[in-house]
């Protein structure tokens, strides 16, 4: 069994809450709420408080990952596991914990220097989530938000960190080749019945995260947002395609900090009793391409 339940939240830097705010709602179908102080927006896709945190600031990459655990004791044995492994783990305040709309948060960081807040309670919004371009809703629930997916410094400390210490199990691995005598390898992990919570690979970008990724229950959803995506002019990193590991269908669109977002339906479910590791030689089936440079500004 995972340590980790499933991915809670995200924290992002954007320098531009005004084009934040816009392609969450007008694109991605999110629920946007401004803070009393005007500094955080809290993007909403389901009953919980928050699924992303946008914080203003130049960085424009991924500053944290909220992870949650099952209760208090499980938190507890696993932060005291990372500070027998050598890892610096706060215990945060009850006011920190209520920032985050958590019972109780402990904070670390990864080998890649991305903050990891664990925390177990979250609380619950006091209006329902409602979207009017996704009116079916996204998955989440036990799964979380979506999965993420990390520019690892360090690929051997990075694996170690969370299939050892957090306890996600590898799901399969690709060995995709990028130019002649160059390929990339991608490690694929999951903490409950979402094919992937998190995967990794030494990119070698400069910033922490590749993308992230919701899932509407709707496959025509997918279709909807990318017709959205190209009519507000949002670049489309990758066209629509199906993923050979969890079948996603799904498209890659810039976000307005240049990192990317991947919008998908139908990934598969791991059942730990029966699943078995595959190794991959190409990220998808059909589709997934890169648009010229014409299509997109670029």
């Amino acid at each position: 069994m995972s340590n980790i339940a499933s991915l809670g939240y995200l924290i992002f830097e954007v320098s531009d809450f005004s084009a934040w705010r816009q392609f969450a709602a007008n694109v991605l179908g999110l629920m946007v709420c401004d803070s009393d102080a005007g500094e955080t927006l809290s993007l909403r896709m389901d009953g919980h408080a928050h699924r992303l945190i946008l914080q203003s600031g130049p960085a424009d990459d991924l500053v944290a990952v909220g992870f949650e655990v099952a209760d208090r004791d499980s938190l507890n044995d696993l932060a005291n596991s990372l500070r027998s492994a050598g890892f610096d783990v706060l215990e945060c305040d009850t006011a920190a914990a209520a920032e985050r709309s958590v019972e109780m948060l402990v904070r670390t960081v990864d080998p890649n220097g991305v903050g990891i807040e664990l925390f177990c309670g979250p609380l619950r919004a006091d209006t329902a989530f409602v979207s009017g371009l996704v009116p079916e809703g996204f998955v989440t629930g036990d799964e979380g938000l979506g999965h993420i997916v990390l520019n690892a410094k360090d690929h051997e400390a990075t694996e170690r960190f969370y299939q050892d210490l957090l306890g996600m199990r590898l799901s399969d691995r690709i060995t995709m080749p990028i130019g002649p005598d160059q390929s990339i390898d991608i490690n694929f992990y999951h903490a409950n019945a979402r094919h992937h919570t998190l995967a990794f690979t030494a990119s070698g970008l400069p910033t922490a995260m590749h993308h992230f990724m919701i899932e509407a229950r709707e496959m025509d959803a997918v279709g909807l947002a990318y017709d959205r995506a190209q009519r507000a002019g949002v670049p489309i990193m990758s066209t629509l395609g199906r993923h050979t590991n969890d079948r996603m269908l799904s498209f890659y669109a810039q976000t307005p900090s240049n990192f990317q977002v991947e919008f998908g339906w139908g990934g598969i479910k791991v059942d730990d009793e029966s699943w078995q590791v595959s190794h991959y030689d190409k990220g998808s089936i059909w589709g997934h391409q890169m648009p010229a440079a014409s299509e997109h500004g670029g």
